[in-house]
């Protein structure tokens, strides 16, 4: 390069922009992995499968709304536990739903094999205990897994939730009437 400075015109200034973005695009997309931590395993695939299950138990479809299975919780669940909750939660549920399966198994199956009032007991009785124990338990952080998955989703903000995509002013106390979702 030699000593006198050039100037640049608009136009190569773009350019090298452009391709030094293109660069450091590929660089962090290189690094970037699909799916869920480990999603190569069949234990992480049949833990997603059984994370939507019980969610679906907890969400069900009703005949106002789809429920969790219907909004795929699943993938989500199964992304958030993974990327971002601790290590400790993360062996916390996999002990649990490991747990869950032998309870499942004793009772004649695997979960979704079971029948509809045989998971909703299941749940009902994992979730009193889970109540009693607090934040120690596996299942509360299920629980929350599920609430934020669904109610994230498109289905849970545009069909179980009354959805306003432009809300127009902001009114601070907007009556409910008897039986209407709440705002999402």
């Amino acid at each position: 390069m030699s000593g006198t400075p050039r100037n640049l015109t608009r136009r190569e200034a773009l350019k090298a922009g452009l391709a030094g973005s293109a660069l450091a695009a590929t660089g962090l997309l290189g690094g970037f992995t699909p799916g869920i931590a480990g999603a190569a395993s069949s234990t992480a695939q049949d833990d997603q499968v059984l994370l939507e299950d019980i969610a679906d138990i907890l969400l069900p479809t009703t005949t106002a709304s789809p429920g969790a299975k219907a909004a795929g919780v699943g993938t989500m669940m199964a992304r958030v536990l993974a990327d971002c909750e601790s290590p400790e939660t993360q062996q916390r549920v996999a002990a649990g739903l490991r747990a869950f399966r032998d309870t499942c198994r004793a009772r004649g199956g695997d979960f979704a094999s079971l029948p509809l009032a045989e998971r909703e007991r299941l749940i009902r009785d994992i979730d009193a205990i889970a109540q009693k124990e607090g934040d120690a338990h596996w299942f509360n952080s299920v629980r929350m897994l599920a609430l934020n998955a669904y109610f994230t989703s498109e289905v849970g903000l545009t069909r179980a939730m009354r959805y306003v995509p432009v809300p127009g002013r902001y009114d601070g106390c907007v009556p409910l009437e008897p039986g209407q979702p709440a705002w999402a």
